[in-house]
């Protein structure tokens, strides 16, 4: 989806701080529900237990106090059998005999026997009476009498009015902690998040508070989690540092060079206009001629020199087949070799099978340019032999440029490496090509070197690592 502020802008979101205690707030919102579930049904569980065991235990103070006689079920039911009952519940309890005739309590009480598992002991279950639910506890005592239920049933019920309550009670109490709980537990987590997120803060100041023209390094403690951050922003800053430098270098240069040639060509044109003898004129003609194709020279190197140094960090490498690329930029050279009045012999020595390297085609075609450009304009006199060779033990290529011309002494061999170096007089441009070359390899990880060779040729050799396969 397109930004809708346009390419490069940042929009600002929701703030972070907002959206952590959010779902924290959310978190703690669902943990509390889940809690509270678990709880309510504790306490259902809990009071039915308890009410249960009140319930049998009043039900077996009956069953104690019940026993056979002349031939009939007795029973003498203790007031302490419902006095450990709820006061608000409606209690009821019928004795049976063993044929199922009301021996005591309501006799329209009658609920349904579970006979066949009276042995297992007291039976607790839920029932009705007049349309009201209730909790019943069944205890069978056995009488002495033959028959296919030999048991003396005891049947007491309780509403359940103060089980309810109780669990209600329960849950009331544990709602209102956990509401508590929740609201400080949010209230620390806020204060929590805000100290967390307090070094964000940190950097932000420290950045507003910098000098536009200040790109040194941030230096400031940060957590573990946003070092990374603070990192990739010193990383950019000191890219940020170097193509500033770089920029102000090449103005400066630019600025510095082409002064003296401007004002020159500016003389020129003046002199030129003021001359009234037409040999005169062809004169100044011919000289402003040659100090404007100087000045282009100038300029072209200035650019192409700008150029390398911005492309050497700022341009990813790609795999590169050095051959394809020498013979390219031969066939380039040939197809101008007309325009110039000394024409050597050339020749190229290459594998037929691909050189491979990572580099940028454009630097390195700048760069066999403008030793080719040297070796032709100021070396070769009548032959220049260019060979590129592979080194798979030392893992590189090597790129030579031999010519018979007389070369450059031993004793400038350092010194021409450096931009605006001069070299001889009739040099055109600001004598920025070697400075290239070395520019160039350096941004590769090769090297730039001089020799003469055994038959007194002069050679240009550039060293490049290879691609590894």
């Amino acid at each position: 989806m397109e930004n809708p502020a346009g390419p490069g802008i940042i929009i600002a979101g929701r703030s972070l701080y907002t959206r952590l205690v959010t779902r924290i707030g959310l978190v703690l919102t669902l943990s509390a529900a889940v809690l509270l579930i678990a709880i309510w049904i504790s306490t259902q569980l809990a009071a039915k237990e308890a009410y249960d065991r009140i319930l049998a235990g009043s039900a077996l103070q009956i069953a104690e106090n019940t026993w056979y006689q002349n031939g009939a079920v007795n029973v003498d039911v203790p007031l302490a059998a419902f006095s450990m009952l709820t006061a608000g519940d409606q209690v009821m309890y019928v004795v049976l005999d063993p044929d199922g005739r009301t021996v005591a309590g309501d006799a329209d009480f009658k609920p349904e026997i579970p006979w066949d598992k009276l042995a297992e002991g007291p039976l607790l279950q839920d029932g009705a009476y007049l349309d009201l639910p209730v909790r019943m506890a069944i205890i069978g005592r056995r009488m002495p009498v033959a028959g296919p239920h030999p048991w003396a049933v005891i049947v007491l019920a309780q509403t359940n009015n103060g089980r309810m309550s109780f669990a209600k009670s329960l849950g009331t109490k544990a709602l209102a902690v956990i509401l508590v709980m929740s609201v400080l537990t949010i209230i620390a987590a806020m204060f929590t998040l805000y100290q967390a997120l307090a070094p964000l803060k940190r950097i932000e100041a420290a950045i507003r508070e910098r000098d536009l023209n200040d790109l040194s390094p941030l230096s400031v403690t940060v957590p573990a989690e946003t070092h990374a951050l603070v990192s990739a922003i010193n990383a950019f800053m000191q890219r940020l540092a170097v193509h500033r430098a770089l920029m102000r270098r090449v103005i400066g240069d630019a600025a510095h060079q082409l002064r003296t040639p401007v004002t020159a060509l500016v003389s020129q044109m003046e002199l030129l206009s003021a001359q009234h003898d037409e040999d005169g004129r062809q004169r100044h003609l011919e000289r402003l001629r040659e100090r404007t194709r100087n000045l282009g020279a100038l300029v072209n190197q200035l650019i192409n020199h700008a150029m390398v140094q911005h492309r050497s960090d700022s341009v990813m490498l790609e795999k590169i087949d050095l051959a394809h690329l020498l013979r390219s930029e031969m066939l380039d050279v040939l197809s101008h070799l007309s325009d110039q009045t000394r024409q050597p012999e050339f020749e190229v020595q290459a594998p037929e099978q691909p050189c491979l390297i990572m580099g940028d085609a454009i630097s390195l075609r700048e760069a066999i340019k403008n030793v080719l450009g040297n070796a032709l304009q100021y070396g070769a006199s009548s032959f220049l032999l260019v060979r590129l060779e592979q080194e798979p033990a030392q893992g590189k290529l090597t790129l030579s440029f031999i010519d018979d011309g007389p070369g450059i002494p031993e004793g400038e061999w350092t010194r021409i490496r450096k931009p605006f170096t001069p070299r001889g007089a009739g040099r055109m441009g600001a004598s920025l090509g070697l400075s290239i070359v070395e520019e160039v390899m350096r941004a590769h990880g090769g090297s730039l070197s001089f020799s003469f060779n055994a038959d007194g040729h002069f050679v240009v050799t550039l060293t490049l690592p290879m691609l590894k396969a």
